[in-house]
């Protein structure tokens, strides 16, 4: 760790003390039924992070949606719907069709919706009133809350925590100071901990995690690359075609660094890098700035994820040689009897 950055980290500490104070209470008042948690009469599991972005949560929510509707559930995902263009409850897919498009349905409710299949998803800042509808409306036996550890009062079955495999748990801290949303005793709450995009957990990290919660299910989530396509025309190249390619690899997300890696292993080359906020939506000066820098720099290709692909101006499919990344989590079969073991039986 640079020196600014063990700077920038004691001058956020008191900040980080106020914010570690205020969600210590919340969830005071929620342990002992000060606040309430209200049930949507059907079970609930719960996907989310104890620290801030970049663990891979969609496409483990699309997975695991995907797996209930294969296992004869009728799943519904309520999600927030984060920097959407719309406000309200929003049904984004009724099962059978998409209903909106990214900037109304917000980038991540829309690739839920694209990658889900027999599946409601309903965007709403009021997850509460978002279960009622998916339940009451659309006939959903069982609920995905998007984004929901920290969501207290819809009450849940199963708290699932998604944790990215590159950050250190015995070093982290609360926000501002680092990337914790809370206090790493909230793990306490957790049912199931999977360390995304890696095979193998330390047993250093394990013991940590263990002597929180001993109780917590831990195992891996390790992340596949499904398919790379050329966005101007949807064509599928394999892997191998970039291998030794100049890239530019550009995204806008929690954790760009993981991308970046990622296409680093892919290409087994450096690719030149460029980052913008979490849920960026593109501007055409911004592809205009990126096609510059990759003729500067030589690149064969632009390479983004699914989704920063949802978040580009449709002008963006008049450049030739941008390609999207999709990616793909797979549960393995000890982690689905974990959860099952946490719902109530089926009726």
């Amino acid at each position: 760790m640079t020196l600014l950055k063990v700077l920038f980290q004691i001058l956020m500490f008191p900040f980080a003390w106020i914010y570690r104070t205020v969600t210590g209470v919340r969830n005071f008042f929620y342990d002992h039924n000060i606040l309430k948690s209200i049930s949507s009469g059907v079970p609930i599991i719960s996907v989310g992070n104890i620290t801030a972005g970049g663990t891979g949560k969609t496409p483990f929510v699309i997975a695991l949606a995907n797996w209930l509707s294969e296992a004869g559930y009728s799943p519904g995902v309520i999600t927030r719907g984060y920097r959407r263009q719309s406000k309200g409850q929003q049904l984004v897919r009724n099962r059978d069709s998409i209903l909106l498009p990214p900037l109304l349905a917000g980038d991540e409710p829309y690739l839920i919706a694209s990658g889900t299949n027999q599946t409601v998803v309903i965007a709403d800042t009021d997850r509460v009133a978002a279960a009622n509808t998916a339940v009451e409306l659309y006939g959903c036996n069982i609920l995905i809350a998007d984004d929901a550890f920290q969501h207290r009062r819809l009450e849940r079955d199963v708290d699932i925590v998604l944790w990215d495999a590159s950050y250190n748990p015995k070093s982290s801290h609360i926000l501002p100071a680092g990337r914790l949303r809370e206090s790493i005793k909230g793990l306490c709450r957790a049912d199931l901990l999977l360390i995304s995009r890696t095979d193998s957990v330390s047993a250093i990290d394990t013991d940590f995690f263990r002597l929180i919660n001993p109780a917590l299910y831990l195992s891996t989530l390790p992340m596949s690359i499904t398919r790379i396509s050329n966005l101007a025309t949807g064509k599928v190249i394999p892997p191998v075609d970039l291998k030794n390619k100049r890239i530019l690899a550009f995204c806008g997300l929690g954790n760009p660094v993981q991308f970046f890696n990622t296409i680093k292993k892919l290409t087994d080359t450096t690719p030149v890098t460029k980052s913008f906020p979490d849920h960026y939506k593109y501007h055409i000066t911004d592809l205009n700035a990126l096609v510059r820098q990759a003729e500067k720099n030589g690149c064969n290709y632009l390479i983004t994820t699914r989704k920063d692909a949802v978040n580009l101006p449709d002008t963006t499919k008049t450049i030739g040689n941008i390609m999207v990344v999709d990616i793909h989590y797979s549960i393995d079969e000890k982690t689905k009897a974990a959860i099952l073991s946490k719902l109530p039986p089926r009726i």
